[in-house]
């Protein structure tokens, strides 16, 4: 009887552990959330830090929401003058910022440790960010009537994108320490994608109506611009091709 009873003593005690580990966990995924419209909302912090804090210009309509989720995550969205602002952060130290302005929409992603997303739109523009690994950045930044899209995915991965005067900027960073960037300005395109570790593309494309796009893969190097020569250099095995108005590689 005394062993039935020394198991039954047991096994209720791993019911409780298992119990509290599983309440435990619930606590610390906890996230902050806020949405408004027009007004200025602050959610948290929690006990772990996570912070989500929504700004909305007093002149609807306006739409400005934020997430955070994580030990000292933070999301913050800021709208005004007609405008969308979404900024979803989660993990440890992950930030999400989205501006929008004039009748813009900005929305930033970022997921994992350290990971860093961040968003702005002006003048009827668009601006897409997102962040996933350890110390991912993805920065998009859209003016005047422009589309700036930045994908970073990858530990250390690098995508900027920057777009004016209506134009359209795509960059795509994926895999450890991959590098992507697209500029565009004045009625211009340009995409950059750097696929695999060290993968380095940029795309510069600032002149009137060009277009530019650059592709690396596997550590290789593609550089374009509309000023300048082409540069491609490509490695173990991967590909470097640059598409633009000073020429084409390889």
């Amino acid at each position: 009887m005394q062993t039935r009873i020394v198991r039954i003593g047991a096994a209720i005690a791993v019911v409780a552990i298992a119990l509290t580990v599983a309440r435990t966990e619930a606590f610390a995924a906890k996230g902050e959330s806020c949405s408004t419209t027009s007004t200025d909302v602050t959610s948290g912090p929690s006990s772990d830090g996570a912070e989500a804090t929504c700004d909305a210009a007093t002149t609807p309509p306006n739409s400005a929401k934020g997430s955070a989720s994580g030990t000292d995550a933070d999301a913050t969205a800021d709208a005004s003058g007609g405008s969308n602002a979404k900024a979803t952060s989660k993990g440890m130290d992950a930030d999400a910022t989205a501006d929008a302005s004039g009748g813009s929409a900005a929305k930033a992603t970022s997921k994992g440790t350290d990971a860093d997303a961040t968003a702005g739109a002006s003048g009827g523009s668009m601006a897409v960010s997102s962040a996933k690994g350890m110390s991912a950045f993805g920065d998009a930044t859209a003016g005047t009537g422009s589309s700036a899209q930045a994908t970073a995915s990858g530990t250390n991965s690098d995508a900027t994108a920057d777009a004016s005067g209506g134009s359209m900027a795509v960059s795509s960073a994926k895999g450890m320490d991959s590098f992507a960037d697209a500029t565009a300005a004045n009625g211009s395109n340009a995409h950059a994608t750097a696929s695999g570790t060290d993968s380095d593309a940029e795309a510069d494309a600032e002149q009137t109506g060009t277009n530019v796009t650059a592709l690396a893969t596997k550590g290789s190097v593609a550089i374009g611009s509309d000023t300048n020569p082409p540069t491609c250099t490509p490695k173990n095995g991967g590909k470097a091709k640059v598409t633009s108005p000073m020429g084409n590689c390889p």
